[in-house]
């Protein structure tokens, strides 16, 4: 009898600690993020080992695609965080422009990271003096993954009155493919995403391939009037990239670190927990990091909060009334 309970006892040890084994191993999340090189797989890169190292849970950075594929990668269930510039995050939420066949994808804001800009760029040997030149010439201005590069290039059109059937507008897959064929100088420009002082973009430029697209203030403005209200305006000065002697007047975009519902609240509360208590650390993944902070976080909100994070921003005494009254009118709108 005794050797019984004991072999019981013994028993119930052996799957008391296989079962916490097999529940701390459950616990792991994948990030899914763009290109191999882009800001947000570096950034993605940096987030799976900071969450790895200081809320403990298994993460991985996953290369789905561009910002679109991510939002629609949270909502197939492929990946339990994304990344994705707002644009995409808003299409997706709301079910308009791209997403309208599909239908509106649940998703959670955890962290309103730093700005995403799109602009043209001037391959320098196609001798390029005004968009006018572009006639006759091939240009990369579609992305699937990035409708909003088609609709950037349209608002060019529309402004700089280009003639759309003139140009051979293109599509790449994503950036390296597009700065690869600007340097095999078959493409006379391109439409891209990219972050302020992007390694993809400074190489480019430091080696004389490629050069911005210069204009005034107004008439970017004048651009954003022809884009959805997501899309804002911004600025890089002088010297922001190698040989950039002027300022360059460009249109941005939020960049969002998103959940979906189906994450538990303890698991987001951790990364959340994790990214915003080790921001320096982050921040030498890459510098884009330093934006991922509390005050820009919960700064213009126009996405609903994942309850994870909402639990982070009680503990540490920010979130507000007016944020509370905010989650509600959102969470209704995507109903």
């Amino acid at each position: 009898m005794l050797k019984c309970r004991t072999l019981g006892m013994a028993l119930a040890m052996v799957f008391l600690v296989a079962g916490s084994t097999a529940a701390k191993a459950q616990e792991a999340v994948r990030i899914g993020t763009s290109s191999v090189g882009s800001t947000f797989y570096t950034l993605a890169i940096g987030a799976s080992e900071i969450i790895t190292k200081h809320a403990k849970i298994n993460a991985t950075a996953e290369p789905v695609g561009g910002s679109s594929a991510n939002v629609r990668g949270l909502g197939a269930k492929k990946v339990e965080f994304a990344l994705a510039n707002s644009f995409a995050a808003f299409s997706g939420f709301n079910g308009t422009f791209n997403f309208k066949k599909s239908g509106k994808v649940p998703i959670r804001l955890v962290v309103q990271a730093q700005a995403s800009n799109r602009w043209i760029l001037l391959r320098k040997g196609a001798n390029i003096k005004s968009l006018a030149d572009l006639k006759g010439q091939t240009v990369v201005a579609k992305r699937r993954a990035l409708p909003e590069i088609a609709l950037v290039m349209g608002a060019f059109i529309k402004v700089f009155n280009l003639d759309a059937g003139s140009m051979n507008l293109v599509a790449t897959t994503n950036s390296k493919q597009a700065y690869k064929a600007a340097r095999a100088g078959s493409i006379a420009a391109l439409v891209m995403p990219f972050g302020r002082k992007a390694a993809a973009v400074a190489k480019p430029m430091h080696d004389g391939v490629l050069d911005f697209f210069y204009t005034s203030k107004q008439k970017r403005d004048e651009m954003l009037k022809h884009l959805p209200p997501m899309m804002w305006a911004n600025t890089f000065p002088p010297n922001t990239y190698p040989g950039q002697t002027k300022p360059v007047h460009l249109i941005g975009l939020n960049s969002y670190f998103l959940s979906r519902p189906g994450v538990s609240t303890k698991t987001v509360y951790k990364v959340a927990k994790a990214i915003f208590e080790n921001t320096k650390e982050f921040a030498t993944y890459h510098k884009a990091a330093r934006n991922w902070t509390l005050k820009r976080a919960l700064k213009n909100v126009a996405l609903p909060f994942h309850d994870g994070a909402i639990r982070y921003f009680k503990e540490k005494g920010v979130w507000t009334p007016a944020l509370e009254a905010n989650q509600k009118k959102l969470i209704a709108k995507s109903r």
